[in-house]
């Protein structure tokens, strides 16, 4: 026979649900702190990403075009213009475009070396040694480099690097 108290829930014990104003302060404070240190965090690798994204189309807008030489046989060029990169057959300005690259505001991808506004691949796929930097503004530490070599093959080396040795010093 269970004994009176046992049964009969007393005026002291019952049980609590939900959360005290205290509790509630206390998480609101911790997620505060949290978004804090997140936020900084958060826009660094936003910044990383689009650098990164903007690299990879430009290796794919460089990699078009040398395919794109050896199916047709003829020579395909990657001309830098305001704002963007193009694949045509020759840089002047009433040239069919194949493909175009915009480069986001904040953003570049430069030639290494003055003279450069263009690639050039013949009909058989080579090229002439080119250079290529994608860049965030100037944060040349997650810059990205996009190697072509005289014989055709594209190249882009990792976040921060000119080659597998060399750390990238400019966005240029």
């Amino acid at each position: 026979m269970p004994r009176l108290s046992e049964s009969q829930p007393s005026a002291y014990s019952h049980t609590q649900c939900g959360f005290t104003l205290i509790e509630l302060m206390i998480i609101v404070a911790l997620v505060g702190i949290i978004a804090a240190i997140a936020i900084p965090n958060f826009s660094q690798f936003i910044n990383k990403n689009r650098t990164q994204s903007l690299n990879n189309e430009m290796l794919a807008l460089v990699q078009y075009a040398r395919t794109t030489a050896v199916e047709q046989k003829t020579f395909m060029r990657v001309c830098k213009e305001s704002g963007r990169w193009t694949v045509k057959k020759t840089c002047a300005d009433s040239a069919e475009t194949l493909r175009r690259l915009d480069v986001p505001s904040g953003s570049t991808v430069n030639p290494v070396g003055a003279d450069v506004a263009e690639v050039l691949f013949r009909y058989n796929g080579t090229s002439k040694d080119t250079t290529l930097i994608t860049c965030q503004g100037t944060d040349h530490a997650n810059g990205y480099t996009i190697e072509v070599k005289a014989s055709g093959s594209v190249r882009s080396w990792p976040r921060g690097m000119t080659n597998s040795t060399t750390s990238m010093t400019a966005c240029q």
